[in-house]
């Protein structure tokens, strides 16, 4: 008996895992697009019987930040994208106080179990320009919950490892490192940009102390050397800035000389 539940257990953690895997592999996609994906999950109790009530069993997701999701979706919604173990993918868009479950919201997009990952961001793409009607309200169904989780465990194998390459490390290790990677050359492409013009902006000396600080904050926390130094250096030339006044614009420059070599 005992022996039995631990292999029930090896078998949780390792959907889990591919499942983040999976994550991963959209999350990436999108993030390459430019949109904010701020986290990922993965679930992976294939024999949960609290699922029943949803008609479902595994199941991750791919979230995005709050004020993406209120310049698109609007105010008070929780919204994102949700992958079932039964029914693939689908985009969840519920208004706050609107007593509705993720499933009623739910638009599907169908194209099987599994879609490529540059197939979801298509979709998502859709629901963008059209969140009301982009998809379908029918629901598909690709495999009986609780079913076969061996099978589903090798469908998803190919994303743990990369798309197919030898790095199989931990997913949210993974996602870390392409959000952050993500991150980065959105910074050097704003800082190298052509024909920028000098912005005045009014703050209070509260508000750039703050900024500073998650500037320094970012330089101690994030996972890449390249971001690290380039919050360390923009840090540097903010408060340089504040301290010299408009004639330090071209003096202190730290960040765009990184930026440049980055490119």
């Amino acid at each position: 008996m005992v022996y039995k539940e631990d292999r029930a257990q090896h078998m949780r953690d390792d959907l889990e895992a591919v499942i983040g895997h999976y994550m991963v592999a959209v999350a990436g996609r999108l993030l390459d697009e430019g949109l904010p994906v701020s986290s990922i999950s993965s679930y992976g109790a294939y024999d949960d019987p609290s699922q029943d009530a949803f008609g479902a069993d595994v199941e991750g997701s791919v979230e995005f930040t709050r004020t993406f999701r209120r310049k698109v979706f609007g105010e008070g919604r929780d919204a994102g994208l949700l992958w079932c173990g039964v029914s693939g993918w689908c985009f969840f868009s519920i208004p706050e106080g609107a007593g509705r479950t993720l499933m009623d919201s739910a638009r599907w997009m169908g194209g099987g179990l599994t879609p490529d990952p540059g197939r979801v961001a298509a979709f998502l793409s859709e629901v963008q320009l059209d969140p009301e009607f982009s998809g379908s309200d029918e629901r598909p169904f690709y495999r009986a919950p609780h079913a076969s989780p061996r099978s589903l465990l090798q469908r998803l194998a190919f994303f743990g490892t990369d798309g197919g390459s030898a790095d199989s490390s931990d997913y949210d290790s993974r996602f870390d490192r392409l959000r952050i990677d993500s991150c980065q050359k959105r910074v050097v492409s704003a800082l190298t940009a052509e024909k920028q013009e000098v912005v005045e902006v009014a703050l209070r000396s509260g508000e750039l102390q703050a900024l500073l600080g998650f500037l320094e904050y970012v330089e101690g926390a994030a996972p890449s050397d390249d971001a690290r130094e380039m919050a360390r250096r923009l840090c540097s030339d903010l408060s340089l800035r504040a301290r010299d006044g408009r004639e330090g614009l071209d003096t202190h420059r730290e960040a765009l000389t990184y930026a440049e070599e980055q490119r």
